[in-house]
């Protein structure tokens, strides 16, 4: 059946290029409303993917994302407004911080698993965003903290497309990134960790050091996309880092499929673009995200992701097989 496609795997390597092409391009044919929404999902991917390491490919349950994406930004933000460091050397010293925080948080976390790990990571949310509100003369308070945009080669990137092209640089590569550590020998201990921690310590995978990973990347890539966020809304206010905000995070790899990659980017795509389109739904609009998500987890258990293959498979069956199916002759009478 698949014999047809012989010849023709080549060309999906070209879907990247494609749509790396599309996003650079696109953006500049569209309005700064469209360009601000490309960062947002852009930040999204990158917070999404991190938390993917985390849950969905080492199994360790974390509801706390949106802490360390406020670490990320609060960090980034103060070094620049406070001590006066540019923002592309502030930028990197946020992720480092957040990845420290998460290397904190997940020596107590090795201790517990599912819902009391879930707890812990709950009460770590908590506490950052108490801290937020309570150190006013650090973070501003709850009146919130403002937010410059950077500069580059001494052209300051004021304008959402200039920015959104950093966000999109960061992101490809966040990208990249992860997609080489899962298909690396820790991305291998991280999935057998998720399988069964018994056999893979008996198999020589040190689980400390293995959780310890998985947590201080996640951490970092939350970081990564607070200290991209910062600058893109220009203000901070730890209402935002609240636990709605991380558990947005978790329903984007849920539903674009946990342990992927591919999902982190569809979901946190979808999810991103959905709140927007059913903006209008006014009152209804919790409804309706929720009535969405149900029909998303009902009929793709797998997440959005899993559509892929049914997707080539119907196409390899019903199209590219009847293109190359050998034509019968017509037969006349005698």
């Amino acid at each position: 059946m698949f014999d047809s496609l012989k010849g023709k795997r080549p060309y999906l390597t070209l879907m990247p290029v494609l749509i790396i092409t599309l996003l650079i391009v696109l953006p500049q044919f569209l309005g700064s409303y469209y360009q601000y929404m490309g960062s947002m999902i852009l930040i999204n991917i990158t917070a999404a993917i991190g938390l993917n390491l985390l849950m969905g490919n080492s199994g360790q349950v974390s509801v706390c994302s949106s802490a360390f994406v406020a670490i990320g930004a609060y960090s980034t933000t103060l070094l620049q407004t406070r001590l006066g460091i540019p923002y592309w050397v502030a930028f990197p010293m946020g992720a480092v911080i957040a990845g420290f925080a998460g290397l904190i948080l997940g020596f107590p976390a090795l201790r517990v698993r599912g819902f009391y790990l879930a707890v812990v990571t709950m009460g770590f949310l908590e506490i950052v965003i108490i801290l937020m509100e309570e150190l006013e003369w650090l973070t501003g308070g709850v009146r919130g903290l403002l937010s410059p945009r950077p500069s580059i080669f001494g052209y300051k990137l004021s304008t959402d497309l200039s920015f959104y092209y950093v966000i999109l640089a960061v992101a490809l590569l966040g990208i990249w990134v992860a997609r080489s550590i899962l298909s690396s020998p820790t991305g291998r201990a991280f999935d057998s960790i998720r399988n069964n921690q018994a056999v893979s310590q008996t198999l020589g995978v040190p689980l400390t050091r293995t959780k310890l990973i998985a947590f201080v990347l996640s951490a970092v890539y939350a970081g990564i996309a607070g200290g991209l966020l910062a600058p893109l809304v220009g203000f901070l206010d730890p209402l935002a880092f609240n636990a709605w905000a991380s558990l947005q995070f978790t329903v984007y790899i849920v539903v674009g499929g946990m342990g992927s990659v591919i999902g982190s980017v569809i979901g946190a795509t979808v999810f991103t673009i959905i709140p927007e389109l059913i903006r209008n739904f006014g009152e209804l609009n919790e409804f309706v995200f929720s009535g969405i998500l149900l029909i998303v987890l009902i009929f793709l258990p797998g997440g959005l992701v899993s559509l892929g293959p049914k997707i080539m498979r119907f196409v390899s069956v019903h199209i590219i097989s009847r293109l190359h199916a050998p034509k019968q002759k017509k037969r006349y009478p005698a």
